[in-house]
């Protein structure tokens, strides 16, 4: 991914159409703010374990792919009878993620979907002692 675009100089495959980015310039979006560090070592390829982050980002991603959420307000429907039920979700208003801390709190159990690693990358270990939605 080392082509650019002349527009918003987002990276590109080799082969990737121009205009998937930024319809040629057309579609402009704020700039994003630097990630933290260590985070920016790892994306931009400063930090020393890089290699082995970009080779593991799907499964960081898929890790917190799932977090609890909660909402303002859920609809609930209404039978004919006065009897509720949830053919699907309905929320209105604000839509809060919540996730806990990579690492959890000393003596107390995970929360949501911690991770932790054990003997190095190869033999990584995800866990979830609760998952709630």
């Amino acid at each position: 991914m080392d082509n650019g675009c002349p527009h918003c100089h987002a990276l590109k495959f080799k082969n990737e159409p121009a205009g998937m980015c930024c319809a040629l310039g057309k579609v402009q979006l704020p700039e994003i703010e630097t990630p933290p560090e260590p985070l920016n070592g790892l994306l931009i390829g400063t930090n020393p374990d890089c290699n082995v982050f970009r080779k593991s980002i799907r499964t960081y991603n898929s890790c917190f792919q799932m977090t609890s959420f909660r909402a303002t307000e859920i609809v609930r429907n209404t039978n004919e009878n006065g009897q509720q039920y949830n053919s699907t979700l309905k929320i209105r208003g604000q839509v809060y993620h919540k996730m806990g801390s990579l690492l959890p709190i000393p003596n107390e159990p995970h929360k949501f979907l911690q991770i932790y690693f054990m003997r190095g990358f190869r033999n990584r270990t995800c866990q979830s002692r609760e998952c709630t939605l």
